[in-house]
């Protein structure tokens, strides 16, 4: 084992299983992280422990906008096929050469395998946003791996019992800096390749009310909570904005600020629309009938 020490937020609950969409313990679990430095072998005694782990945050709050410094990135892989087995992840160059450790999650069994591989940075990155460019950019290494691993809040459930398989590196920052500017790089040629999208799903606003119902703004990453009010501007431009504001559940103002950051012709990207919004509702058991 190294004698490094690195940067996480540890919850003080040791969870059996995943906390259920509409849960009113939401609350209660996303003030329940403390800020530490651990070892390798006592940052994976926390997750054997079934305890989660984020990033480091102020205020007692787990949320993007309290982002300190993150020095983990873990990637999920929920393929349930011989691509999520440790077996195999362990094999990948990239893998074999950086990640601290892989483990199997929570969800995993042996006929549908799941599996998380765990990076240590060297440094820790202490910017929101630069720290979601850098996981978004080794997500891109891996066609498989879960995309919504990318929130700078985002928390990683703990796996009471589960296997690691211990390989002891650490993920130097210049490296994930190459990887960022090969991300960015690649991802500008792509779009300017991909042809603009000229139309938006049809949708009223009772529908996509409907469909809000569902979604618990708790229980969202903050990325998928900014990506439902911009695919609700996108649909709807300003008379949306009180279909928004029902629904965020936001500190007070931190909608209308967020709301006035968009442009007044919606997301002419194309990449977030109504269709992302009715995306993400079918997680909660939403259908378009």
């Amino acid at each position: 084992m190294t004698d490094n020490w690195y940067s996480v937020a540890v919850s003080e609950y040791c969870l059996d299983g995943k906390i259920q969409p509409g849960d009113p313990f939401w609350k209660t679990f996303n003030a329940s992280f403390h800020n530490v430095q651990l070892p390798p072998e006592r940052f994976m005694n926390v997750i054997y422990m079934g305890r989660p782990i984020t990033t480091c945050h102020k205020n007692k709050w787990r949320h993007t906008d309290n982002y300190e410094h993150g020095q983990h990135i873990g990637l999920d892989f929920d393929t349930e096929d011989d691509s999520s087995r440790i077996s195999t992840l362990i094999k990948d160059g990239f893998i074999k050469k950086y990640a601290a450790f892989v483990h199997t999650t929570v969800s995993h069994t042996e006929d549908k395998p799941r599996a998380r591989v765990m990076f240590l940075l060297d440094t820790p990155i202490r910017q929101a946003k630069n720290y979601s460019l850098a996981t978004s950019a080794i997500l891109w290494l891996f066609g498989t791996a879960d995309r919504q691993c990318k929130d700078a809040a985002r928390f990683f459930y703990g796996a009471k019992g589960c296997e690691f398989e211990y390989l002891g590196n650490e993920l130097p920052l210049d490296v994930v800096k190459k990887v960022i500017k090969n991300y960015v790089e690649s991802g500008a040629n792509e779009r300017k390749k991909a042809p603009r999208p000229n139309y938006l799903p049809e949708a009223n606003q009772q529908e996509v009310a409907a469909a809000l119902a569902l979604i618990d703004p708790w229980q969202v990453d903050y990325s998928e909570w900014v990506n439902i009010l911009m695919g609700i501007h996108a649909q709807f431009g300003e008379g949306g904005y009180m279909l928004a504001e029902s629904w965020a559940a936001g500190k007070t103002g931190e909608v209308e600020r967020k709301w006035k950051s968009f442009k007044e012709d919606g997301n002419t990207s194309g990449q977030v629309t109504i269709a992302t919004v009715f995306g993400i509702a079918k997680r909660f058991g939403w259908s378009r009938t």
